[in-house]
């Protein structure tokens, strides 16, 4: 399996459970590629666990036809597919894994709520987290090898062009091949291709110059692969820019943004123009939000939240405030003088007292629109109200972003690959970004994650179900054999039939059969904080958390967000932030790290 992305570990896990021996590869030293980054959730219709008045209504009917429209496609084939597999997708989830999945919020172009995120966490660095916990329980054993900062460079082939592996160069460039009876491509997408073979300057070179959300290794590298074999592409020119990536004031030129997440939009965040103006319906599909910015020609816009909004937003405003990203302001007064140091332009007219003023009818408008059930620009979703011109607002600097490529290389329905004639390419699979076909013109808010799960599970339940029928196969001959030898049953342990670390249940959902680790034990020692404060380089990591000083050094390069994030904590007490990405239960997975409490 290339890429270790919610597709990559998904179809990992999903045949480790069938008893597959795998091995993960990545060219990064860390899992989760930029399904860590991903902030906003993960689509589902319609678990049970979900149903609210919210959502009473929806189907999966509904669900399609929301996907189909913010395509610009038909529903049919796979979006049909993502739909009805997407509840099934968030059960496996939260049964196989730790993930929550207990807030729904709805996002722009959907119907209804429908997208599911953490009540405690932030959704890509959760589920990945949860995902490589369990995955990694396959290593001790030998049934999982993880190669990591490895670069895969070509596919192998046979004669008969089926791919029979890959060659690559390992992490200290030496040249190596792996020979596999299965390949599965899961390596993301192009939107931070700036290679000399950009994909992104061969198909949408007018986008060039946008800041991008995805991390360095987005640069398209299994199309690349599949494609010099004679894989098919589709919808290679379909690149979507996101309407919110937050410009960071400490660092406003830097190519590479956070995403604002669709929910902030969705919990009732509202756009406007330098001089204190909406200009869309804060709800439409990316696609239109992004036409509507840059019909406006202003550089720069802001993302206003009133408390309320702020206050379900909860992690999210919690961190981008933390990060300097989001500002808290008392009233409009405050935030027109936001606005002039801001965004507002250099040499422009406008005063803080006339963007108050707009300010305040743009509010006031919006609150009269809210009460009629919609507004001028189409919006019939309105949440959090009302907005208390005096009160309490969150407020950041936004601009559109390069964030995800609809196009990849063609499948069929089950993941198989296929060439540019249709044909299939024997042995070679792919779930996720790097293919293409699901979401059309526009990817709907939420379907990325839920893309990855649902095809990540169709290509590893496909294999895994091959390969257990294979070994069930080998083993009745093996049964036979020693049948007509005359043997005892328990010789065939003895001819080399190894029994599955873990089965599969009727309804998909594995059993698990190892039992955790049993983790530190003894009375912890006291850390006073100046012991603490000498532990903040790279070899030697010490962060307090919950009042418990843990040495994450070995997990710096692990950690899905990569290691400055952890290093910035180094020798402090990190609770505070870490608690606006992640969950205090996740903590007992580095019970062997625990050095002792911290001495206040």
């Amino acid at each position: 399996v290339l890429g270790s992305g919610v597709a990559g570990m998904t179809a990992t896990l999903r045949m480790l459970d069938a008893g597959a021996r795998v091995v993960l590869m990545d060219k990064e030293k860390r899992l989760g590629g930029n399904s860590a980054k991903a902030s906003s959730g993960i689509n589902s219709c319609c678990p049970e666990h979900s149903r609210s008045e919210k959502n009473a209504e929806d189907t999966v009917q509904s669900f399609a036809s929301d996907t189909a429209r913010s395509a610009k496609r038909e529903e049919s084939g796979l979006i049909n597919l993502l739909a009805s597999n997407s509840a099934a997708a968030i059960s496996w989830l939260r049964s196989r894994t730790s993930i929550d999945l207990s807030k729904v919020a709805q996002l722009g172009g959907h119907s209804y709520a429908r997208t599911h995120r953490p009540a405690n966490g932030m959704i890509g660095a959760e589920l990945v987290f949860a995902l490589q916990k369990e995955v990694k329980k396959f290593e001790k054993s030998g049934q999982l090898k993880l190669l990591l900062g490895c670069r895969a460079t070509s596919l192998l082939q046979d004669d008969a062009g089926t791919v029979i592996g890959v060659a690559y160069k390992s992490e200290d460039g030496t040249p190596s091949e792996l020979r596999v009876p299965d390949t599965v491509l899961a390596t993301g997408g192009f939107a931070n291709d700036r290679t000399n073979t950009s994909l992104l300057l061969k198909h949408r070179p007018d986008l060039s110059t946008f800041p991008t959300t995805n991390g360095e290794w987005a640069t398209g590298d299994g199309m690349k692969m599949a494609m010099a074999i004679g894989a098919g592409t589709i919808d290679m020119d379909r690149v979507q820019v996101h309407p919110t990536g937050f410009v960071d004031p400490k660092d406003p030129t830097n190519p590479t943004k956070v995403l604002c997440g669709e929910m902030m939009r969705g919990v009732g965040g509202l756009l406007m123009t330098p001089d204190g103006r909406r200009f869309v319906n804060e709800l439409a599909p990316r696609d239109k939000v992004v036409d509507g910015e840059l019909q406006t020609k202003a550089a720069e816009f802001a993302i206003v939240l009133n408390q309320k909004a702020g206050e379900e937003a909860g992690k999210h405003v919690e961190l981008y405030t933390r990060k300097g990203l989001l500002t808290k302001l008392a009233g409009t007064a405050e935030l027109s003088n936001w606005f002039i140091d801001n965004i507002v332009p250099n040499g422009s007219s406008l005063s803080a007292l006339s963007i108050e003023a707009q300010l305040n009818l743009t509010l006031a408008a919006y609150t009269t629109a809210a009460e009629a059930g919609s507004d001028e620009f189409g919006k019939r979703f309105f949440h959090n109200l009302p907005i208390e011109m005096h009160g309490s607002f969150y407020v950041g600097r936004i601009v559109p972003v390069l964030h995800y490529t609809m196009g990849g290389i063609t499948m069929d329905q089950n993941g198989v690959v296929l060439r540019t004639d249709g044909s299939v390419i024997w042995g070679l699979h792919a779930a996720g970004e790097v293919t293409g076909g699901v979401h059309g013109n526009n990817r709907l808010g939420g379907n990325s994650l839920l893309e990855c799960t649902v095809f990540g599970s169709i290509v590893g339940n496909k294999l895994g179900a091959a390969i257990a029928k294979r070994r069930s196969d080998e083993k009745a001959a093996l049964a036979a054999a020693t049948s007509s030898l005359g043997l005892p049953p328990q010789a065939t342990a003895q001819l080399g039939v190894t029994p599955a670390m873990a089965v599969t249940s009727p309804d998909g959902t594995a059993v698990r059969t190892e039992s955790a680790d049993s983790g530190a034990s003894g009375a912890l020692r006291s850390v006073a904080r100046s012991e603490l404060a000498q532990h903040v380089s790279a070899q030697d990591c010490w962060v307090a958390l919950y009042g418990k000083v843990y040495d994450f050094t070995n997990f710096l390069e692990e950690h899905p967000a990569g290691p400055e994030s952890i290093l910035k904590l180094g020798g402090t007490d990190g609770t505070a932030m870490f608690e606006t990405v992640h969950n205090e239960a996740m903590l007992d997975e580095f019970d062997t790290d625990l050095i002792g409490k911290l001495d206040d």
